[in-house]
């Protein structure tokens, strides 16, 4: 099967947004499904054929979005034009029923989008910090939360992940979970829908998955079970149109 996987933003010329597309046709290649991916910032107009979105890495969430504007300081990198961009793209795949993947920045910007807050800086906040050092991702430690999908699809109660940020979740958005958090510090690393069970697939990771080894528990197979779910919702869409 053909899937069309929308990326939320990819800005000009960073190679390194090349990643995510790379780890999707692996996972496709696993499963043995063919997955193409586009840039949704440029070519906004795919939203309604894509069959999944995954939600990218990138700049802060500009903290307006969720009652801190007082913080703006405390950020670094914001991109209000990203900001309207993506947030769209949010509503309109909650519209469209779409599965959804988010990385880094993606889990920042969907936990605002369903109404959850953020720390604007871990370091100011009293954490450690997640960012990178000498321009290398932090490696640390994460613990998986019992019964929770990302546990079920990893199949591991503990990993080892690469992170480069400096803000994070501080409240939690309504309807969800946390499903991870970092062992040393206890910031929120994922989160799911608390019941999947009557909504799309959704999962937010607070690393980089595509930064890491395709065969360790917490990368690829994040990127196939994603893939698995966008084939099996799209395959359901096929036959209920017959």
């Amino acid at each position: 099967m053909k899937l069309h996987i929308g990326l939320s933003y990819i800005p000009q010329g960073n190679t390194k947004y090349q990643k995510y597309s790379d780890a999707l046709c692996k996972a496709g290649e696993v499963i043995g499904h063919e997955v193409i991916s586009s840039d949704l910032s440029a070519h906004p107009e795919f939203i309604t054929e894509i069959d999944g979105i995954l939600f990218t890495g990138g700049a802060d969430v500009e903290p307006g979005l969720f009652g801190k504007p007082e913080l703006r300081s405390e950020c670094e990198d914001l991109d209000p034009r990203r900001d309207s961009i993506e947030f769209e793209f949010a509503k309109k795949a909650d519209e469209l029923q779409l599965p959804i993947f988010g990385i880094c920045r993606g889990l920042q910007l969907l936990n605002v989008h369903y109404g959850g807050t953020l720390i604007t800086d871990l370091q100011i906040s009293g954490k450690p910090s997640h960012k990178k050092l000498d321009g290398i991702d932090r490696r640390h430690d994460v613990h998986l939360e019992p019964g929770k999908l990302i546990k079920k699809i990893s199949r591991v109660s503990d990993g080892n992940v690469t992170s480069a940020h400096h803000q994070a979740i501080d409240e939690l958005a309504s309807g969800m979970t946390v499903s991870a958090k970092s062992s040393e510090d206890g910031v929120i690393e994922a989160i799911e829908w608390n019941d999947q069970s009557s909504k799309p697939y959704f999962l937010a990771v607070q690393w980089h998955p595509e930064r890491m080894e395709f065969d360790e528990p917490l990368s690829g197979a994040l990127f196939e079970s994603f893939i698995w779910e966008v084939a099996a919702q799209k395959m359901l869409g096929q036959r209920m149109k017959k």
